[in-house]
């Protein structure tokens, strides 16, 4: 008997966990997804709608852009569409945007209207299972390269019988923008300093990011020095390691030539260019200068602290090369 009363007890216990592990109620009363295709209309969706973000990057131009790959709006159905399916897509982006917030303490402006379009009006033709949105960025020129900026879709209807999967009606991607000069690179060269490197033979190298500030100009981090790969703006420390100093790179697309500055916002010192390396006979690039075939930047930037041992005009200096290895 006691053997007999154990394994009831076993039994209503394992009925008690299984049944537990495999209800869902908002599931199973309808309130989201499709979870019976047999028994239930077929839906449409988002295949991507159940992230909470989708990133992109675009570049920093006045240029029209296209989104690709994201933007699909599936049959959640085993079988093709027997007839065309009609779906439309709405703007939703303020709301979507203004959740994603208040959800996750960030800052992500809403990519302004105008700026880009969508197909609102789409067809799944019969026999066809899915169909991509393009969404065309018309310009991105105006954009501010330290936010993000977000487009949110949400399916409004579909006919043929289909059903809105709730919990992928809605798709929410988030924007970055960058310029060509943005990316990873590695920082090779030279500096002067009169008491740590008097006399501008040590070599040094270093794996920094540009970061992009506008459509000609980038910021440098270090992303391997915790807290110098982040900027100022948002939360990060200086980027050149030191109190008051960024490193900045300002670009004339015309010509290449390279204006290096000083960026940090409470920048007490102004970088000059280098035009010789004084006695010590080392070349030095002047002007500094963008080379677009290879992808590098060749600058010799200094400043001047008073009371300082001068060598070329400066009391600290740099000669550097900085080749891109890729995107960050």
């Amino acid at each position: 008997m006691k053997r007999i009363l154990s394994f009831s007890l076993l039994a209503a216990a394992l009925a008690v966990a299984v049944t537990g592990c495999l209800k869902d109620k908002g599931f199973d009363n309808h309130t989201y997804g499709i979870n019976d295709p047999d028994t239930q209309p077929p839906g449409v969706g988002f295949p991507l709608g159940g992230k909470p973000k989708n990133d992109v990057g675009l570049d920093l131009s006045s240029s029209p852009q296209v989104i690709n790959g994201l933007a699909f709006v599936n049959l959640e159905s085993g079988n093709p569409a027997s007839s065309d399916v009609h779906v439309t897509l709405s703007n939703n982006s303020t709301a979507l945007v203004g959740a994603y917030n208040t959800a996750n303490g960030t800052n992500i402006q809403v990519l302004p209207s105008a700026t880009w379009s969508v197909p609102t009006a789409l067809t799944i033709p019969a026999g066809g299972r899915n169909i991509e949105v393009p969404i065309t960025v018309s310009t991105t020129a105006a954009l501010n390269a330290n936010l993000q900026y977000a487009i949110g879709l949400t399916i409004t209807a579909v006919d043929g019988g289909y059903k809105i999967a709730d919990n992928l009606k809605n798709l929410f991607i988030v924007i970055s923008v960058k310029n060509k000069y943005d990316g990873k690179y590695t920082m090779v060269g030279r500096f002067y300093h009169p008491s740590v490197e008097p006399t501008f033979q040590q070599h040094v190298t270093f794996f920094v990011e540009c970061h992009t500030t506008g459509p000609n100009s980038v910021d440098i981090y270090w992303p391997l020095i915790p807290g110098y790969n982040t900027p100022l703006s948002s939360g990060g420390l200086p980027a050149c390691c030191f109190t008051n100093q960024t490193l900045g790179l300002q670009i004339n697309p015309a010509t290449n030539v390279v204006t290096c500055v000083n960026s940090h916002p409470s920048a007490g010192i102004s970088y000059s260019q280098i035009t010789s390396s004084g006695s010590f006979g080392f070349p030095v690039f002047n002007p500094s200068m963008w080379d677009d075939v290879n992808k590098r930047f060749n600058i010799s930037f200094g400043y001047s602290l008073t009371g300082g041992t001068v060598v070329a005009g400066v009391s600290r200096a740099w000669i550097e090369t900085l080749t891109r290895t890729g995107p960050r």
